[in-house]
């Protein structure tokens, strides 16, 4: 298995993106030389539709953003202010897709063009269809405003395309629960999970074949085909989160250590240590994140007791993995549930 070398700095998003949330901060009086400040993002840079910030400076100017207004929850409003042609051509080629499956495929093949910080899946479970944001870089601060501006531009160009289908589903985040989320449950279309194993927006599978009111199989090929030239332009990221993450899940209930990953990815383990250190994470923070994100669905979406939970989860016994999820959590299995 090949590992693609990528400096973390070249992790990047689109410049329409950063345009899009300097005017959500204009509203609020927040000037763009303020945010800016201290990065290298040029003024203007945005009306190239080809343009891209990096991952550092792009969480620069959003947490700057998120401070100096005091509204952590800004994600959301940045995804209702999201239009298609905020996502560039990959936005025109998923609304003129004949299905919402088509689009949603076409999403996940193309969205490079809009940022190497996340790669998106999509996948069936059950009676569900799951759209999955998976992040490249650990994401840190920057990882609620990310998903959430994406889940819930999802939904609105969703709404769009579809103005007749009725909300069904439910959204799953792999981080805490804001303080700001409380009031912000009564209003939301679906239910809303917090600390998953994955950030994930799922629905009915059938409406996967649902027809789109802009279905233009003319336009869908030249926007797919400007995709393309788009990609051969950006530099594809290694996927070494996601291909960790499937390893250790991989096991059948046991988790295994980082030498046995290590070995399945052809890499010593001090490489791979070294390798997550630069993505800004660990080994033992990955294992820790997937063990407290099943366990929480576990504890909130089956009646497995806490021992049979501490099993499945690699535990010797109840009262080790009561202790890792305090540690998690800061609440006991029992709380939780």
């Amino acid at each position: 298995m090949t590992i693609l070398k990528m400096d973390p700095a070249e992790y990047s998003v689109s410049a329409e993106y950063l345009a899009l949330f300097l005017d959500v901060m204009s509203r609020r009086g927040i000037a763009n030389e303020v945010l800016l400040s201290g990065t290298a993002i040029e003024p203007g840079c945005w009306r190239d539709p080809k343009a891209r910030v990096t991952a550092q400076d792009f969480e620069r100017v959003v947490m700057r953003g998120i401070q100096l207004s005091g509204e952590p929850w800004l994600g959301w409003e940045l995804g209702a202010a999201m239009t298609i042609s905020s996502h560039g051509f990959l936005g025109y080629a998923a609304m003129s897709s004949a299905t919402l499956g088509e689009a949603m495929e076409l999403a996940v093949k193309y969205f490079r063009t809009r940022s190497t910080l996340v790669q998106l899946d999509i996948f069936t479970d059950g009676d569900m269809a799951v759209m999955q944001i998976d992040e490249l870089l650990a994401l840190g601060g920057l990882a609620p405003v990310m998903m959430e501006s994406l889940f819930a531009s999802f939904h609105f160009m969703g709404q769009k395309l579809l103005p007749d289908m009725e909300i069904i589903g439910e959204l799953r985040f792999t981080y805490p629960e804001p303080e700001y989320f409380a009031r912000m449950r009564p209003v939301m279309p679906v239910p809303v999970y917090f600390d998953c194993a994955y950030n994930q927006m799922r629905f009915p599978v059938e409406r996967l074949d649902y027809e789109l009111q802009f279905a233009d199989p003319r336009l869908a090929r030249m926007a797919a085909d400007q995709c393309e030239q788009e990609m051969a332009s950006i530099k594809a990221p290694p996927a070494l989160l996601g291909q960790v993450r499937r390893i250790i899940l991989g096991g059948g209930g046991r988790f295994p250590g980082v030498e046995e990953v290590a070995s399945e990815l052809h890499m010593s383990s001090r490489t791979l240590k070294r390798k997550l250190q630069q993505l800004g994470t660990s080994y033992q923070e990955v294992l820790d994140g997937l063990r407290k994100g099943l366990a929480v669905e576990y504890l909130t979406q089956t009646d497995k007791t806490v021992d049979e939970i501490a099993m499945s989860l690699g535990y010797s016994d109840a009262s080790n993995f009561a202790r890792a999820f305090r540690r998690w959590t800061l609440r006991s299995p029992s709380d939780y549930r």
